[in-house]
């Protein structure tokens, strides 16, 4: 994966491709916002997460309040955002929908 940083234009496409993350332009990270039945079901999103971004070595700030659990994105080694950056995002909504969410 690559640590070029993105260009405005650039994070603007890549959120195109993910639900509900939100950019903070002038801090340069990306973040959602997940917010669920139990505190035991936070928490076991907050461990799967951290497993996931173990694996890809990519370590976002990751903060829970009960219910709700925060995720922020950025590269730090780049200090801004970087294609890793979507791609974990994307992952993580991949995780959250298949092991978290209620089928329809």
């Amino acid at each position: 994966m690559s640590n070029d940083l993105l260009s405005t234009d650039q994070v603007e496409d890549c959120l195109k491709n993910l639900h509900q993350w939100t950019c903070n332009f002038s801090d340069l990270y990306i973040s959602k916002v997940w917010r669920f039945e139990s505190y035991q079901t936070a928490i076991a999103m907050l461990v799967k997460v951290s497993e996931l971004a173990d694996r890809q070595n990519h370590h976002p700030e990751i903060t829970s309040s009960y219910t709700q659990v925060r995720i922020k994105l950025w590269t730090h080694d780049a200090q801004g955002l970087t294609r890793k950056d979507f791609e974990l995002a994307k992952a993580i909504d991949q995780l959250v929908e298949q092991e978290f969410l209620p089928t329809k």
